[in-house]
């Protein structure tokens, strides 16, 4: 069945649709949320977590305008990430001061360390790429939305994305740092 179809059965507020898209997504959804929330949660939390993307994919589907063929997957997947960072802030935001804590100083200054290379790799692409990156990865919008607010194709702002992952991967592979998937 097309997206498109499956979309507007969820506008229409077709549980079956809702159905489909847990079956299809679930493993993903499952996949993004474990990576950001494991070791943070037990999985019976995170497994509420998941739940609470498809509850909001239901309760917002009259906000989704996909096009003809257009795939659902990546703004499931936005979804997911940021209900799962959201869930995350809650959790160090409620995180007591503790010894054990206070002890993991190292991996708070790598963090520290690593930030700050990522910005300055960042300063050195051109406005207009460093704007496309800061909105998709780190304000978490989607394609869509930042094709809207550029005023842009989405094929553009596809284009641009990647050619702005590339650059800033060479930036900082120059820099010293290389990162192995």
């Amino acid at each position: 069945m097309a997206c498109s179809e499956l979309v507007m059965r969820l506008k229409r507020k077709d549980q079956s649709a809702l159905e489909e898209l847990i079956r299809k997504y679930n493993a993903y959804v499952a996949a993004i949320t474990y990576t950001i929330l494991q070791g943070h949660l037990p999985e019976i939390d995170i497994q509420g977590v998941i739940n609470q993307v498809f509850f909001r994919l239901w309760e917002h589907a009259e906000n989704l305008h996909m096009e003809k063929d257009e795939e659902i997957k990546p703004y499931i997947g936005a979804i997911a990430r940021n209900a799962a960072l959201n869930e995350k802030k809650k959790i160090i935001s409620s995180m007591p001061l503790e010894e054990e804590i206070l002890g993991e100083f190292t991996d708070s200054f790598s963090q520290v360390e690593l930030r700050k290379l990522l910005l300055d790799a960042l300063k050195e692409l051109s406005t207009e790429n460093q704007v496309l990156l800061l909105k998709f990865y780190f304000q978490g919008k989607t394609i869509r939305q930042i094709s809207e607010e550029e005023q842009q194709p989405i094929s553009t702002i596809k284009t641009k994305l990647r050619r702005s992952r590339e650059k800033l991967r060479f930036i900082l592979e120059k820099g010293g740092y290389t990162y192995e998937a």
